[in-house]
């Protein structure tokens, strides 16, 4: 299913995992538990932070800091029903909520 709405597979691993692991973790941490490279998994972290999907502890600087992420669970919810209601029809979800909405960009 994944393949057929055109989400990055990685994406997917890394929101699966902070999902299986609520108390979160670093990009290193995630990317050895998904057989991914860190500096992949923190682009990957930071463009779903961007998007409201995951929280971190970090402060606006980030250099040399150990991040910990958090699945932000109440907007990828959000997400997947609105992603389903726009699916099926309702014209409720407007652009915008799609672009902040859509954890796979």
């Amino acid at each position: 299913m994944i393949d057929v709405l055109g989400i990055n597979p990685l994406r997917i691993e890394i929101l699966r995992h902070l999902a299986q692991n609520p108390e979160g973790g670093t990009s290193g941490d995630i990317g050895r538990a998904i057989g991914a490279g860190y500096k992949t998994v923190a682009w990957h972290l930071r463009q779903l932070e961007d998007r409201g999907a995951v929280t971190s502890d970090a402060s606006e600087n980030r250099q040399g800091q150990r991040v910990v992420y958090q699945l932000k669970e109440s907007a990828f919810d959000d997400a997947l029903a609105g992603i389903a209601l726009y699916v099926k029809g309702s014209t409720l979800w407007t652009r915008s909520d799609r672009s902040k909405a859509d954890p796979a960009d």
